[in-house]
């Protein structure tokens, strides 16, 4: 976790979680349940607000899987990243955002630049 959070410095990483830096966004009410279906077929790591949440990491088998598992959980913010920290996914209220490695597979989608 502090690996990831080190490498794309989000700008918040407690309430509304946020990346910011050189990152893009799809809107939530769309993608909040479906945009893992275009991450890589990998472990993934789940982490919440760095405050109330700190120590709480959820390893997920399947990347892809993220939506389905959370599918009765709208409105949950969370991180997600892979193992080798190529990519940094921040999921809030309003946004489905990425940086890194999560600009191939979001742009496609017509993800926006944040500003």
């Amino acid at each position: 976790m502090k690996q990831v959070l080190d490498k794309f410095n989000p700008q918040k990483t407690q309430g509304h979680l946020s990346i910011y830096n050189n990152s893009v966004s799809l809107p939530v009410n769309e993608y909040e349940f479906t945009y893992s279906r275009h991450l890589p077929q990998e472990p993934a790591y789940l982490f919440f607000d760095q405050v109330t949440k700190k120590d709480t990491v959820i390893k997920i088998s399947n990347a892809q899987k993220t939506g389905e598992l959370l599918l009765q959980c709208s409105g949950m913010e969370y991180f997600l990243s892979n193992e080798a920290s190529t990519y940094l996914i921040a999921v809030n209220w309003y946004v489905v955002e990425g940086a890194g490695e999560a600009l191939q597979w979001m742009e496609p989608l017509g993800a926006t630049p944040i500003e």
